[in-house]
């Protein structure tokens, strides 16, 4: 017969459930900031500022998150925009050279 689980052993738990993603998120974000920053200071990327105010001209509404990639040698950064309609769009910029590559909106 299996033992019951102590009440203080299963809130552990349930709080550890509840943090450690919000931890890992938060430790991403910090790791994307480190790496932009690297490759900002080797000129490999354009200031965020001048993207992000480059952004919000083509595709208007609430910034909601940024995210920074680096894939097959490509900078790239990810703006998720809430529109005035309410819908969510994801814009993909080189970060190299402040163009959009790709756009895409979401559902409501």
């Amino acid at each position: 017969m299996r033992k019951p689980v102590p009440m203080k052993i299963r809130a552990t738990l349930l709080i550890l459930a509840l943090t450690l993603p919000a931890a890992l998120a938060a430790r991403a974000d910090s790791d994307d900031q480190n790496r932009a920053r690297e490759a900002y200071e080797r000129h490999e990327i354009l200031p965020l500022s001048g993207i992000l105010a480059s952004v919000r001209k083509s595709y208007p509404g609430n910034v909601v998150n940024i995210e920074y990639e680096e894939l097959a040698h490509r900078h790239i950064y990810e703006f998720e925009i809430v529109n005035p309609k309410g819908q969510v769009v994801e814009v993909d910029v080189d970060a190299a050279t402040g163009k959009v590559i790709g756009a895409e909106a979401g559902e409501d």
